[in-house]
């Protein structure tokens, strides 16, 4: 069973980034999640997302409720990486390859979209067409 929401939470066209990047990314994204630093919301989660908790919301919730605990970490890294190379240019996003996953977190402000994508996509295709939706 998959879930699939209207974004609710963020100032930015969340829905428009989420399609474009399901398309660039040839259906791999298998959730996304809008947030702030005070709360997510669950804008897309596949099957195989789902089957990672028996199909159960609550306990999805749950355990996203423990991740988004962490959600500060996003936004003091950005400010880390924007202060000690400030010649780069703005920080926008930041990827982390795992063996069965990759996690991307797009920022916007105080903001973010995370999403997640099979370890081969082509990420840097996913970004650029979600980042395109918000502009």
């Amino acid at each position: 069973m998959a879930v699939s929401e209207s974004s609710s939470l963020v100032d930015f066209d969340a829905d428009a980034a989420l399609s474009a990047a399901h398309e660039a990314s040839d259906g791999a994204v298998r959730l996304c999640v809008e947030y702030t630093p005070e709360e997510f919301h669950t804008l897309y989660a596949d099957e195989i997302t789902m089957a990672l908790y028996g199909d159960d919301r609550e306990e999805m919730a749950d355990h996203f409720e423990e991740v988004h605990s962490f959600v500060h970490v996003d936004f003091t890294e950005r400010d880390l990486f924007a202060d000690i190379f400030r010649g780069a240019g703005e920080v926008r996003s930041f990827v982390t390859y795992m063996d069965d996953v990759t996690f991307v977190r797009i920022l916007v402000g105080q903001q973010g979209l995370f999403l997640t994508v099979d370890p081969e996509t082509d990420v840097t295709a996913v970004v650029d067409a979600a980042e395109a939706e918000l502009d």
